[in-house]
């Protein structure tokens, strides 16, 4: 354990993320004290229309998603990831590490030592994703890995 603290707020949006589908994403990260996991952002745009459908194609949102991650720091984030295989429709509540290269060090080491604390406060996610570099992140390789683990 760091002894870096997870936000109450943190659990908060991950269950309205999880219970309710009110966001698409909820991205985190250690607040400027170094003492707590805070949140940065959700995805405020509607994830459906007032008919129901949803209102962005769901690659345009996860681009938006991947494209809020510094390329100098790292990030924790959750995303409700919609996918389509065998001919159905699937979801999986996906978590992200993001601790690219080029952060500084003492980041990196603050990202990794505090991981299993917010990961273990956000019961039920289906997979981690970890990411150092862009690639890792792309939604090919990211749908690879799901339907990879969930065939």
């Amino acid at each position: 354990s760091s002894g870096i603290a997870v936000s109450d707020e943190c659990i908060d949006r991950y269950n309205e993320l999880k219970d309710e589908h009110k966001y698409r994403f909820v991205i985190y990260r250690i607040g400027e004290d170094l003492k707590s996991i805070i949140v940065e952002g959700t995805s405020e745009d509607a994830v459906t229309d007032e008919s129901g459908n949803p209102a962005e194609e769901p690659s345009d949102v996860y681009e938006k998603f991947i494209s809020r991650f510094p390329d100098n720091d790292g990030r924790y984030a959750v995303y409700d990831f919609e996918y389509t295989h065998d001919g159905g429709k699937r979801n999986k509540v996906l978590f992200f590490s993001w601790a690219p290269g080029s952060a500084p060090i003492k980041s990196k080491m603050l990202y990794a030592a505090s991981k299993n604390d917010i990961e273990k406060r956000l019961t039920g996610t289906s997979l981690v994703v970890q990411a150092t570099e862009r690639s890792n992140l792309f939604y090919d390789e990211v749908l690879e890995k799901v339907i990879t683990r969930f065939r």
